[in-house]
């Protein structure tokens, strides 16, 4: 019997929400140990990243990696994100 090859599942890696109530963050996840996602957040407050603990409901997941990374440049750049990007942000408390 042929053992099929299974692909692993490319998880995102990066997810993107509104923190301090208008704030929008894209966060690189960097750990998923014990059920609890941490990572760093970039945004206007920390443009270089802050390493955080991730909300685990209500993000939303960023499309690929180029595009995180287009729009964490934004933010170093202190530039503002895309409106249409940002509308679709939830908040998290």
């Amino acid at each position: 019997m042929a053992t099929s090859e299974v692909e692993p599942i490319e998880l995102p890696r990066y997810v993107a929400f509104r923190a301090w109530r208008t704030v929008p963050v894209i966060a690189r996840i960097e750990s998923r140990r014990s059920g609890r996602l941490w990572g760093h957040w970039f945004s206007r407050i920390t443009p270089k990243g802050a390493f955080r603990k991730l909300p685990l409901g209500r993000v939303v997941f960023v499309e690929s990696n180029d595009e995180a990374e287009r729009l964490i440049d934004r933010i170093r750049a202190g530039k503002d994100l895309p409106e249409e990007f940002v509308q679709k942000l939830h908040v998290i408390d």
